[in-house]
């Protein structure tokens, strides 16, 4: 269960944003939607859903690539650049896109998430200086690392040296043959091995001090924050494929084909196939002419299927994963092409406590003003991102906050959209082209050499 996302000059973000999950005190806004677990002594509570508006190029996007980039350096344990960009997002792959770009100012790049998981909260962050914005060739380590366990400090780690260790809090987690007495000695012996450009928790600490609480960190992020970059080219497939030599058989998934029914699509089964020749798995129609019977034409879906249908059939695996899991589930653009009755009916099946009984969560940036309803979400859910066209840096806030900011409150009753399309709200876009398609028209500059 996230409960909070921070992260400070990124990409268009030149002073950070704090996206926050756990749902403002004295709101009781939809309180059905609240999801509750234990961690420690305590019960933590957290929104079941986020959604981000914005303009154009406002940082939105930015949003969802903090938290890639934050999981992708966790997962491989370190901040150099990786070739292999399997995750759709050049940020995390190539670490001279990080920083904010238009500043001279040698800041560190810095992420902290904090989340429960099995019963434990945890709070990590780190922060890097990668350079500036571009910057290939400059010197990159960790200036800053720090780990809590049920709001208790576990480690601090600085460039080149172990600050502070303390084994107490996590004493049932560490590894055969230490113990909370060999703190001291511990620490002396990662700081003489430590590696600038490499994270303290998944080296030397998984190594001297609890392999097991490392690996339900990374687990966590690896099997609970999915987050999904470029969503509207991205293609999930479910588990159904089956063993080697079964390729260029299609298998149909009934919970896929219902909720697809359900959409409205009618007239054909949506089957998955492997190639076996690419080994890739593509999605196939299969039309039958006559009710009820066995034998149908397989056509690639490409060919036949409407976007909004290959969209919906291409992200429903992730969030029937997520959902059956209780993940927490990341989307760039999640309702691209899709009907904005799909999109209020997911979001809420992750509010129906009933149903998402294991705990789920939805984050996605939008544009559609529909879902600014009091009915469907609450003030602390929507969260918006306005960029000064000044200093080009990006601000993150939420519905919520309004008042907190000494601006107008805004009440449960207020109607969202319509504030929010006459700009009460800010992250509003304020364009009108009509004076540049009239000196296009005149025959205006077309271009330049740069």
């Amino acid at each position: 269960m996230l409960l909070n996302f921070k992260c400070d000059n990124f990409k268009s973000f030149q002073d950070g944003f704090d996206f926050n999950m756990v749902p403002e005190k004295r709101m009781n806004d939809l309180e059905y939607s609240i999801l509750k677990c234990e961690a420690g002594n305590k019960t933590e509570s957290a929104l079941s859903v986020s959604v981000i508006y914005g303009a154009n190029a406002g940082g939105k996007t930015s949003v969802i690539n903090a938290m890639s980039c934050m999981r992708q350096i966790v997962l491989r344990g370190n901040i150099n650049d990786m070739e292999d960009d399997r995750s759709m997002d050049h940020v995390s792959h190539h670490m001279s896109m990080v920083p904010f770009a238009f500043s001279d100012e040698q800041k560190p790049v810095s992420f902290e998430v904090t989340f429960v998981y099995h019963g434990v909260k945890y709070c990590y962050g780190f922060s890097a200086f990668l350079g500036e914005f571009l910057q290939k060739k400059a010197e990159r380590y960790i200036d800053r690392e720090q780990l809590f366990v049920n709001d208790k400090i576990i480690f601090e780690r600085s460039r080149d040296a172990v600050n502070k260790l303390s084994l107490k809090p996590m004493e049932s987690f560490l590894n055969v043959g230490y113990s909370v007495a060999d703190a001291n000695k511990t620490k002396e012996s990662m700081s003489s091995n430590i590696a600038e450009d490499t994270l303290l928790l998944t080296s030397d600490f998984s190594s001297f001090c609890s392999k097991k609480l490392v690996v339900e960190i990374k687990n966590w992020f690896k099997d609970q924050f999915f987050v999904i970059n470029s969503a509207d080219r991205a293609r999930f497939t479910p588990n159904v494929l089956g063993e080697p030599g079964t390729e260029n058989q299609a298998l149909i998934e009934k919970n896929i084909n219902r909720i697809a029914k359900e959409a409205g699509i009618v007239g054909t089964d949506l089957a998955y196939m492997q190639d076996a020749e690419t080994h890739t798995v593509k999605i196939v129609s299969v039309i039958s002419k006559n009710a009820g019977s066995s034998y149908g034409y397989g056509v690639d879906s490409d060919q036949i299927e409407s976007v909004g249908t290959l969209r919906l059939v291409s992200i429903m695996p992730a969030i029937i994963t997520a959902m059956k899991s209780g993940a927490v589930l990341v989307m760039d653009e999640l309702d691209a092409s899709l009907h904005p009755d799909i999109v209020m009916s997911l979001i809420s099946v992750f509010h129906n406590d009933s149903v998402n009984k294991n705990g789920a969560q939805l984050i996605f940036n939008t544009h559609n003003v529909v879902y600014l309803n009091s009915r469907l979400l609450r003030r602390d859910e929507i969260k918006f991102v306005e960029r000064d066209s000044e200093t080009k840096s990006s601000s993150l806030y939420a519905l919520s906050d309004f008042k907190a900011n000494g601006k107008e409150n805004v009440r449960k009753t207020s109607d969202y959209m319509r504030n929010y399309l006459m700009n009460r709200y800010g992250a509003m876009p304020d364009s009108d082209l009509t004076d540049i398609f009239a000196d296009i028209m005149r025959g205006g500059a077309e271009s330049e050499n740069v």
